[in-house]
C-alpha cells in the first residue's frame, strides 16, 4: 500500500514539476471561481432566533407567539433630544419648555406617524391638545396644570432632555434596520432649532451600532494578526519571497473556504466575523511546512528529487494535521447553539482549502521561482546563500 501511495505522490510531484505554470493557473482559476461565491455572503444581525435550534420547545413557543400574536410583538425605537448649546449668551435652545423645541418634536412625530410599520409615536407634544402653546410661561403653565408625574414621562426635571418613543408592529430583523434608517431621515429632514443635539437608541439601532463596531474590529484584528504573520515568516526564511510565498495558503485557502461558504447560501453574523481572524493562523500553517521541507531538500538535490521529497515527506503529518483540525472545527456542529455550527463549518472550509493550496499552489510557486528566476535553476534564496554558505548548493545541484 505504501508502495502504491509512494509512486503516485511521485507521479504528482513529477506533474508538478513539469507543468508548473499549467498546475498554477489552474488552481488561480479554481480558486477565482470558488471565491466568487464571496459575494453571495451578507452579514446578518443576530436575534435569539439564532442562538438556538427551531426544534427546541422554547423556541417553537417563541415561533408561535411571534406568528399568532405578531401585533403585540413590535419594536421599540428611542429618540433623545438634548440642549446642546455652543456659544454663551446665545439664542440657542436651553430649555425644552420653548416653543420651537416643541415644535420640531411635534413635526417629527406628525411625520413618523405617518409611516406605514408604525404603529404609534409618543413624545412631549402629546401633551398639548392642538397646537403648542405660543410662549415659554404658557407651556410651563400647561406642564404645571398637567403635573410631574404626567409630563417626567417625555421631559426630565430639568428641562434639558426629552424622549420621543416609536413602537411599529411585528418586523423582520431587515425591515427594522430599514424603519431605523428611515427615522434617522425623517429627524434631518426637519429643521433643527440650534442648541438641540439628537441621539437614538432601541434595539434596532444598538444591532446595528454592534454590527458596525465588529466589522471594524475584525478588520483591525486581520490586519494585524496578517502583519504579524508576515513578520514571523519572513524572519523566519529571512527571505522576501519565502515568506510571502508561505502567505499564499492563507490567501487561497480563505477566498476559497470563504466562497464555498457563500455558494452553500450561509452568511456572516457578528459572531462567525472573526472565524477569518482565527483561519490565519491555522492556514499559515500549511504554508510554512512545505517551504521548510523544499529548502532542507534543495541543500542536497536538484528541483525535481527536493519537491518529490518534499512532498513525500508532509503529506502524512499535514493530512494528520487536517484531519485533527477539521474534527475540532467540526465539532462544534454536534452541539445546540446555532452560529457555532456555522463558525466551525467556515474555518473547517478555509483550513481545507489552504491544505489544498499547499499542494498545488505552494509547490508550482517554487518551482517556477527556481527555475526561471534564480541563476541557474539554483535556489537564489536558500538559508545556505543567505549565510554564505554557497557551497552545499552547488554540491547539491551537482548531485
Amino acid at each position: 500500500m505504501n508502495g502504491k501511495v509512494d509512486r503516485a505522490l511521485e507521479k504528482y510531484s513529477d506533474t508538478i514539476e513539469s507543468r508548473p505554470l499549467t498546475v498554477l493557473a489552474v488552481a488561480v482559476m479554481a480558486t477565482a471561481v470558488l471565491a466568487s461565491g464571496a459575494s453571495k455572503v451578507q452579514t446578518e444581525q443576530m436575534s435569539q432566533e439564532d442562538l438556538l435550534p427551531d426544534s427546541m420547545p422554547t423556541m417553537e413557543a417563541f415561533s408561535v407567539i411571534s406568528s399568532e400574536f405578531s401585533t403585540a410583538s413590535g419594536t421599540s425605537y428611542t429618540i433623545l433630544i438634548e440642549t446642546a448649546p455652543q456659544y454663551p449668551n446665545s439664542t440657542e435652545i436651553r430649555d425644552l419648555r420653548q416653543p420651537e423645541a416643541l415644535r420640531f418634536m411635534k413635526a417629527v412625530s406628525d411625520d413618523l406617524s405617518s409611516r406605514d410599520k408604525i404603529s404609534s409615536v409618543s413624545g412631549p407634544s402629546d401633551l398639548f391638545r392642538g397646537s403648542i402653546p405660543s410662549s415659554k410661561t404658557r407651556v410651563d403653565q400647561a406642564f404645571r396644570t398637567l403635573g410631574e408625574a404626567r409630563w417626567s414621562n417625555y421631559v426630565s426635571s430639568d428641562y434639558t432632555a426629552a424622549i420621543m418613543r416609536v413602537d411599529t408592529v411585528e418586523m423582520s430583523t431587515s425591515e427594522q434596520m430599514q424603519l431605523a434608517n428611515q427615522i434617522r431621515q425623517t429627524v434631518r429632514s426637519h429643521e433643527k432649532p440650534a442648541g438641540l443635539d439628537i441621539s437614538y437608541t432601541g434595539q434596532p439601532f444598538i444591532d446595528k451600532a454592534f454590527q458596525q463596531q465588529t466589522q471594524k474590529t475584525m478588520s483591525i484584528t486581520g490586519a494585524a494578526a496578517l502583519l504579524g504573520v508576515i513578520l514571523v515568516v519572513v524572519l523566519l526564511f529571512r527571505s522576501l519571497f519565502y515568506g510571502f510565498t508561505s502567505l499564499l495558503t492563507l490567501v487561497f485557502g480563505v477566498t476559497a473556504g470563504f466562497g464555498i461558504f457563500g455558494w452553500l447560501g450561509l452568511n456572516m453574523s457578528p459572531a462567525t466575523s472573526g472565524a477569518i481572524t482565527m483561519g490565519i493562523g491555522v492556514a499559515i500553517d500549511f504554508g510554512i511546512q512545505p517551504i521548510s521541507r523544499y529548502i532542507e531538500e534543495r541543500e542536497n538535490f536538484g528541483i525535481e528529487k527536493s519537491l518529490e521529497e518534499t512532498i513525500k515527506g508532509i503529506v502524512t503529518p499535514m493530512t494528520v494535521g487536517l484531519i485533527a483540525a477539521n474534527i475540532g472545527f467540526l465539532s462544534l456542529n454536534v452541539g445546540r447553539v446555532t452560529f457555532l455550527s456555522d463558525l466551525g463549518t467556515l474555518l473547517t472550509l478555509t483550513t481545507t482549502m489552504a491544505y489544498v493550496a499547499a499542494f498545488t499552489v505552494i509547490p508550482s510557486s517554487l518551482v517556477i521561482y527556481d527555475r526561471y528566476f534564480t541563476r541557474n535553476g539554483t535556489s537564489g534564496f536558500t538559508l545556505s546563500k543567505i549565510t554564505g554558505n554557497s557551497e552545499n548548493s552547488t554540491k547539491g545541484e551537482s548531485q
